[in-house]
């Protein structure tokens, strides 16, 4: 099996894979490629290979039999302990715990007051605690593309919020630590020692160095690193391992241990690192990778990288199968499978600095399908960047923060020094990675690929890699490249030849935000933008990353549709609800055109918002009643507001769409409500829609009986909040719409409704059931 153990991985990997989900078409397409491969090319392990295939889909299955919840939703009385650091965030305490029956649950709980949070801070590994509470089912992502907090919980074997009434350290008490939440105790004490000792600009990343801790980090910082392909820098790795293993190893022998019981020491040691590091991906496969290389120092033959790295790969989905659903778990075994693959090309490079530009190209050309796949898009600086970086925090970075760590320890004088030094290189590395990240040039947004797309890549890549490895001379060196080109040419443009257009209205919670694209991406537009109001509260309240509607929810989905730009931002009027992101999507998003009813600019958000567009060069027009455009044989007319309007109020100035999409017509109306609804039907008395995008969320100002008899519609479409404080949409619309035996989709039950549609016909789905 020696050098083939690679394929035993990659059938456990396609084991896993159909049994979550469900013998779906792609996996069982391409697991019989896989099988086809092996039949003519590996005939002698492909019997192997077939039953670690069923052994690990048949695990799969039981274990994801067994992942269910024995708590009954009626409970109200808890007795639960803590298991792992609760995190306080301004007002929002947030800890994982056990009940009596042994079952995990996320406690998420709203503090009262400056005092109380002081007191629950104290809140450690191993206390039980016993109170009141409600359990919840955790929220399915609401949004196409959107973070499924759900799921995530589920590969955690979790199943409930439990949201206590109240919670006193009065009611809590100290149980005896395992060994390993001893680990956790003092993982837990050293990040509190860095957050005490070091500047602010340096303890979210010595932690995230030194404890794999990221809790503390700047957001921007994080995002920063994340758009320019920088964040596996702040990841404990290989390379952190590797360094401390290597090093632990050399001092042990030169203190005049044998190289046996010095592997064995770090044998020993490696688990208790991993704990206290957190146990991320990354950190286990370095961890399990270094340990089975100390352990094959004892065996005659030598065992190979790649053997090391399958069967670090099958150790880990035998104790986790759900780990092979992280985005951590693929992007450190491909980066790692790339580089082993071809590190006879990195070694032969003449110099160190060509080393590194290889290495560099081989990690970034391995993991780029599941960096389109996870984040949508790739920065063009991520490559120089990561030349620069990656020796900085290899030989500067790193070993300056375990040095001004260990030095601050053992005397604070010494290490105040180390530590000033560190601070100083990375305020200019944060200030380096600010300024690039957000110039939106230097990203390319693919969107996400579709599955047979990622085997494309897929394919390239190796084939790119094949290509190399064979030493050819000439243009004959460069078929994978050319391969791989055509296929990033063609993720490109894919939309383009998309013969389906779609409207989806996005949950923004209680406001509008509806995204249209037209067939073959002729047009790309979105009203309004959603917006959460936000109310003065003291600094012990706020969060650390307050939610922004912009930037948690419609920047994402645009980039995981691949849309780079907005060619019209409209903005029906100035309620918060309805334009509150706008400023968000123009600075991140290049917008085109920004369109405002007539008036708009007296309104004193509408006229901050055109200002920032002018600044961002986006050019404004108002529009009212009489204008249309038209974009791939379809028109969208303006039906208000008129020029004489000026005097109505706000909601009644907004901008009223209508347009044919899919064979439907659509009658889209902003906030406008029932006088609005009158001089609609006054000015236009033929006026028909077959899909109503209901006004003002359902209130009972707007939809009125006279505007159903009228127009009458099939569907109608309601944008408004979960539990609202506004009671939308109103028991009395409802009655009216069933009373005309319209179909009613509403965010807050569906989730996101989207209509797919060619020039004739169309079909609504929804995000939730």
């Amino acid at each position: 099996m020696k050098g083939n153990f690679i394929y035993i991985a990659l059938s456990a990997i396609f084991g896993i894979l159909l049994g979550y989900f469900s013998l779906h078409v792609y996996p069982l397409v391409f697991s019989l490629f896989y099988f086809l491969f092996l039949l003519f090319r590996k005939r002698d392990i492909f019997l192997f290979c077939l039953a670690a295939m069923f052994v690990f889909y048949a695990y799969f299955l039981y274990i994801d039999g067994k992942n269910r919840t024995m708590l009954k939703d009626t409970m109200t009385r808890f007795s639960v302990r803590f298991v792992a650091p609760v995190t306080i965030d301004g007002d929002r305490l947030i800890g994982t715990a056990e009940t009596a029956k042994r079952e995990k649950v996320k406690i998420s709980y709203r503090i009262r007051s400056q005092e109380e949070k002081q007191k629950l801070s104290l809140l450690s590994v191993g206390m039980m605690c016993s109170f009141a509470g409600v359990l919840e089912a955790p929220e399915a992502a609401r949004n196409p593309y959107a973070f499924n907090y759900k799921k995530y919980l589920y590969f955690q074997r979790i199943h409930w919020l439990l949201k206590p009434h109240t919670l006193s350290l009065d009611s809590c008490r100290p149980t005896p630590l395992s060994f390993r939440e001893k680990l956790i105790a003092v993982r837990q004490k050293g990040t509190a020692y860095i957050e005490q000792h070091f500047p602010p600009a340096t303890i979210g990343i010595v932690q995230a160095l030194v404890y794999g801790e990221r809790e503390q980090m700047s957001e921007t910082i994080l995002e920063g690193y994340q758009k320019l392909g920088l964040i596996h820098l702040l990841a404990i790795s290989g390379l952190h391992v590797t360094m401390l293993t290597g090093m632990s190893f050399f001092l042990a022998i030169r203190a005049g241990m044998t190289r046996e019981t010095a592997a064995l020491l770090l044998i020993f040691l490696l688990p208790l690192y991993t704990v206290l590091t957190g146990a991320s991906p990354s950190v286990m496969r370095a961890s399990f990778m270094a340990g089975i290389v100390l352990i094959s120092l004892k065996w005659p033959a030598k065992l190979l990288p790649i053997d090391s790295l399958s069967a670090t790969c099958v150790i880990m989905l035998l104790l986790n199968p759900y780990s092979l659903f992280q985005a951590g778990f693929q992007l450190s075994f491909i980066a790692t499978l790339g580089l082993i693959l071809s590190s006879h090309t990195i070694l032969q490079q003449s110099s160190p600095l060509l080393q590194l530009v290889s290495t560099t190209v081989i990690a970034q050309l391995s993991s780029l399908p599941l960096l389109l796949y996870h984040f949508f898009e790739i920065s063009l600086l991520s490559f120089p960047l990561n030349i620069v970086f990656v020796p900085l925090y290899s030989f500067i970075i790193l070993p300056l923060s375990l040095v001004s760590l260990i030095s601050h320890y053992l005397l604070a004088p010494a290490g105040e020094l180390f530590i000033f030094m560190l601070e100083k290189i990375l305020l200019l590395t944060n200030q380096l990675v600010e300024f690039f990240a957000f110039h939106s040039s230097f990203s390319l947004i693919f969107g996400r690929p579709s599955p047979p797309l990622l085997f494309c890549y897929c394919a390239a890549i190796l084939f790119v890699f094949v290509e190399f490895e064979k030493m050819n001379q000439g243009w004959r060196k460069y078929k994978g490249v050319f391969f791989l080109l055509c296929v990033i040419i063609i993720d490109w443009f894919t939309p383009y030849f998309d013969r389906y257009g779609e409207v989806v209205l996005l949950d923004v919670g209680q406001g509008d935000c509806i995204y249209i694209e037209l067939p073959y991406r002729k047009g790309v537009y979105l009203i309004d933008t959603g917006g959460v109001v936000s109310f003065s509260e003291p600094s012990w309240r706020k969060r650390k990353d307050e939610f922004e509607v912009g930037a948690d929810i419609v920047v994402p989905f645009l980039k995981a549709k691949g849309v780079s730009r907005l060619d019209k931002l409209i903005i029906t009027h100035g309620d918060y609800d309805h334009m509150g992101a706008a400023q968000t999507i123009i600075e991140q998003t290049n917008v085109k055109e920004l369109l405002i009813g007539t008036g708009g600019n007296e309104d004193q958000l509408q006229e901050k918002l055109v200002k920032t567009a002018k600044r961002h060069h986006v050019s404004v027009r108002e529009i009212s009643r009489g204008e249309k455009w038209s974009a791939a044989g379809i028109s969208f007319y303006v039906l208000s507001p008129s020029k004489t309007e000026s005097e109505a109020g706000k909601n009644n100035r907004s901008i009223v769409l209508y347009t044919n999409l899919g064979g439907l017509t659509w009658l889209f109306t902003g906030d406008l409500e029932e006088s609005g609804e009158q001089e609609l039907l006054h000015a236009f008395p033929s006026l028909r829609a077959d899909v109503l995008k209901v006004g003002h969320h359902g209130s009972d100002t707007s939809t009125s009986e006279a505007l159903l008899k009228r127009i009458q519609p099939k569907i109608a479409l309601i944008s408004v909040g979960k539990h609202n404080r506004y009671q939308h949409p109103h028991e009395t619309v409802i009655q009216r719409l069933q009373s005309y035996n319209i179909t009613v989709l509403r965010t807050d039950w569906h989730g996101a409704i989207q209509f797919m549609y060619t020039k004739k016909f169309g079909t609504f789905t929804t995000v939730l059931p």
